[in-house]
């Protein structure tokens, strides 16, 4: 198949891709290619015919759900546990789903029916998924009798939790020992503002402090047992959902080979109603083929049509006994165009388009095309633009018979007139001889005559006014059109000066062309010389830029593989280095307390090594101490409770005062039933120990959304190394862009197990808290 060049294809399916609401369905409108015969392209006539009755109801439906289809399939597929944003995908899929077949119903052309009969039935996950999720994506909580239950009862906790705290917070007999009179949360508790020193007089549990020390956040003892329930009824929630996720993505797993099978004829469907957009937006209509014949009655060029511009039809016919169009003619009559529009034409109908002309033409189902339109000039292949075009003619010389097309704009006209008229004619004949079809444009007089009416070339010119000087861009057939090139002079507006000189010179003068032959062919060598040398210095740049090329990708593969090398071997590092580093900065601030663990009395000392040797290792530490035991830890002198078993390297998630840390299990010891002296001292000197978060907080405020997403991904990426359990990421409210971009992607990522926002105290709805854990 030859090359079709300067056609305008490629602005029609751009044009076609446009009109397809799917990206994957521009892709394929935009590799559209010829089918194999003219049964093929009948019965795609006959399917963009029946996308006009779908789009005649003046609905067209949209697939824009096809561009998600990958990021959630994967995970159905190997029945992975969705989360709502992808099963808020899905349901955006099921939904156009319905709505294509809803159109299709009115409809009764067999690739209708046909394309209803293989969509599945979307109807049932739809309604699985709309029982769980709402549609902006939150969990119901009608979704499930237990869950229903469990939130009315988590609010009405909640009420008696606000009436009772809000009476507190009032009392005059504490009024002097608050902070300020209002109350919030801290890890999920509700707490009052308590003056730094008087906590001792608020019965309740301390839960956090402010960075200056000044306020202490105490839960009050009177509501711990209603904070105790709703903190246990929250738990009790989100394991529900877990449960009512696992079973909705369980069910979808077994759709996945209808999802699968509907997405395939969705694609198909959303690139047939872009066609059947294009053929309404044209007023294409489909053709028939015959074998050796092309009539196209009423042709227009598509791409005018679209401008909106008045556009001019035209009748053309090639029959075997007059098979090649020799058109002729002054310069911007319309000669291009009507070529352009009879190729056009062509390739749309062996693509299975409907073309720019009445229903009743006729044409070959043309195996190849062939074009020799506008500069075809190659540096590459050191051709100028008139060797480009006499190549393009060689090559035209392979086809044979009626189903080939040749198209060529100014046959050897950029040569001088004598000798191009002279190769334009032999080429003509051996067209003829092939027996192709072919139209040609020239302005070459000797090509307009000396064909014998036996000859298959018949002469045709587009119509001009003489009075007006402007072109009709009517078409006639078998009358040769003159150049016009001094009234075209005229036209444009000329200087009045130049056309009469050239009036003068009309008369043929002797000239000198051997002399000017040999002077274009002594410039030809050196133009030759300068390209063979200029052709030799690229050909060094470029295989100097193959080698660079080659030693940057080595270099780069060898980097990532030093820096992963690099990165395990630091992450091991880090870990340890993390609860050492915060152990040492709190005992440095709080010397106090480093001097009463040192002047322990052995006798304590003795008796926590007595009470951990019967421990030899991490699995027997993990049976002694599951998750959620109470322990002492050493290099903190103070209580904690265990949050994990013990990992590969010995090492246990521990939550201290509000702070977790992974440490060695052997740094872990039973705790005292009795308190330790050294707390009783600590408490005793109110001495208050606590760790910060400022190494798990992300500060996104100020960025751009690609910046911001960016750095939240290598927070990430870090703290899923550093195995740390959650993050604090701070974007602020602005115009809320930045914080939805953030929130989507911690919806999708598989590091986030979930995330709420800040609450009132600590920063409101511009700080986004981050669970983590695959």
């Amino acid at each position: 198949m030859l090359a079709i060049k300067n056609l305008d294809w490629s602005e029609i399916l751009e044009k076609t891709a446009a009109y397809a609401t799917s990206e994957q369905g521009k892709n394929l409108v935009l590799e559209i290619k010829p089918l194999e015969s003219a049964d093929a392209a009948e019965k795609s006539f006959y399917e963009i015919e029946s996308g006009l009755g779908i789009l005649s109801g003046g609905i067209r439906p949209h697939m824009e759900s096809l561009d998600l289809f990958g990021t959630w399939i994967t995970r159905v597929r190997k029945a992975a546990v969705l989360k709502p944003l992808e099963l808020k995908d899905i349901r955006h899929f099921c939904l156009e789903v319905i709505a294509l077949k809803e159109a299709l119903k009115e409809q009764s052309s067999a690739w209708a029916l046909d394309l209803n009969e293989k969509l599945m039935n979307a109807e049932e996950p739809l309604s699985a998924i709309d029982s769980l999720i709402t549609p902006s994506c939150d969990i119901r909580m009608d979704a499930s009798e237990k869950l229903y239950s469990l939130s009315k009862e988590k609010d009405s906790l909640g009420r008696q939790i606000q009436t009772k705290m809000d009476r507190l917070v009032k009392d005059h007999d504490i009024e002097h020992m608050l902070q300020e009179r209002f109350v919030t949360t801290r890890e999920g508790r509700w707490v009052i503002p308590v003056k730094g020193g008087m906590q001792h007089f608020v019965p309740g549990v301390v839960h956090a402090a402010s960075q200056s020390k000044q306020t202490v956040y105490i839960e009050p003892e009177v509501i711990i047992p209603m904070n105790n329930r709703l903190r246990a009824v929250e738990v009790e929630i989100e394991e529900e959902i877990e449960r009512l996720l696992i079973e909705i993505s369980n069910y979808l797993a077994t759709q996945k080979v209808g999802f699968e099978k509907t997405e395939k004829e969705m694609l198909l469907a959303d690139v047939l109603l872009a066609k059947s957009q294009l053929t309404i937006h044209l007023g294409a209509r489909p053709c028939k083929f015959n074998s050796d014949k092309l009539e196209l009655r009423d042709l227009f060029h598509p791409l005018l049509k679209m401008t909106g511009r008045t556009v001019i039809s035209n009748t053309v016919t090639l029959a075997p006994e007059k098979s090649i169009l020799m058109l002729s003619g002054p310069n911007a009559g319309g000669k291009t165009v009507l070529l352009k529009s009879i190729g056009l034409a062509a390739q749309m109908a062996r693509c299975g388009l409907p073309i720019c002309a009445d229903r009743a033409s006729t044409l070959p189902f043309f195996k190849d095309i062939c074009t020799g339109i506008g500069d075809s000039q190659s540096v590459d292949e050191d051709l100028s633009t008139f060797a480009a075009h006499l190549k393009t003619l060689d090559q035209a010389l392979k086809l044979k018979g009626p189903e080939n097309l040749i198209l060529v704009d100014e046959i050897c006209g950029s040569t001088d007139p004598e000798e191009g008229s002279a190769l334009a004619r032999s080429f003509i004949e051996a067209y003829a001889a092939n027996g192709v079809i072919a139209v040609i444009t020239s302005h070459l007089s000797p090509l307009k005559t000396g064909w014998k009416p036996e000859d298959v070339v018949i002469n045709g010119s587009l119509e001009y006014d003489s009075k007006s000087g402007k072109p009709t861009y009517q078409f006639l057939p078998g009358i040769p059109g003159d150049s016009l090139a001094l009234l075209t002079a005229k036209r444009v507006g000329v200087d009045p000066k130049i056309i009469a000189k050239a009036t003068e010179n009309l008369s043929p003068l002797a000239q000198k062309k051997l002399s000017q032959l040999e002077e274009i062919e002594t410039l030809k060598k050196d133009i030759a010389n300068l390209q063979d040398k200029l052709k030799k210095e690229l050909k060094g740049v470029e295989q100097k830029r193959l080698s660079l090329e080659s030693q940057i990708i080595q270099f780069e593969r060898q980097k990532e593989n030093e820096l992963e090398k690099t990165i395990k071997k630091a992450s091991a590092k880090v870990e340890d280095a993390i609860s050492t580093a915060k152990a040492a900065a709190m005992l440095n601030k709080h010397r106090e307390l480093q001097d009463i663990k040192y002047n322990l009395p052995e006798i304590v000392k003795g008796n926590q090594v007595a009470q951990t040797a019967t421990i030899q290792n991490a699995q027997e530490f993990g049976k002694k101490f599951p998750p959620g035991s109470k322990v002492f830890v050493n290099s903190l002198n103070q209580d904690g409770i265990v949050q994990s078993l013990p990992n590969s390297k010995g090492e246990v998630m521990i939550l201290s005062q509000s702070i977790r840390l992974q440490l060695h299990w052997q740094d872990l010891k039973p705790a005292n039933k009795f308190s330790n002296p050294t707390n009783q001292l600590v408490q005793r000197s109110s001495l208050q120990v606590s760790f910060h978060d400022e190494d798990r907080v992300v500060d996104l405020r100020g960025k751009t959304v690609e910046a911001a997403v960016s750095e939240l991904e290598f927070a990430l990426d870090k703290a899923s190394v550093n195995k740390e359990d959650r993050l604090k990421v701070v974007h602020g409210h602005g115009t809320e862009t930045l914080k939805k971009a953030i929130r989507t992607y911690l919806s999708r990522s598989v590091y986030v197990k979930k995330w709420k926002a800040g609450n009132q105290d600590s920063g409101g709805d511009g700080i986004t808290w981050v669970e983590l854990g695959l």
